[in-house]
């Protein structure tokens, strides 16, 4: 069982095959710190068209935060301003998986 916040994000080419990944970990219970310059960052090196955020809740409890959603926010308007698609952000936890875009965010 992870203890610990995770985030990954894969980068996407416009037919949706994997350009790259970059893995971020926090070491904390219930927050991971992701630095949106370096996503956008990586989204301008892969050349990408779009990119797949996740990431866990060790809680067990998949249903996204406050501050996911800010997060979530922040980062499609970041990458809207560079031509790339936030495609969708999963949370996943023991007790299953949200998905932004399932739920009509994204």
């Amino acid at each position: 069982m992870v203890r610990e916040e995770v985030a990954v994000f894969a980068y996407l080419d416009p037919e949706w095959r994997l350009l790259g990944m970059r893995h971020v970990a926090s070491g904390l219970a219930d927050a991971v710190t992701i630095p949106l310059r370096d996503v956008i960052a990586d989204a301008l090196a892969f050349d990408c068209s779009a990119v797949a955020m996740a990431h866990n809740h060790p809680s067990g409890d998949p249903t996204p935060s406050e501050s996911d959603y800010a997060f979530t926010r922040r980062l499609a308007y970041a990458l809207d301003l560079i031509g790339v698609r936030l495609f969708d952000h999963l949370v996943l936890a023991r007790d299953g998986c949200e998905s932004f875009r399932r739920r009509g965010l994204l």
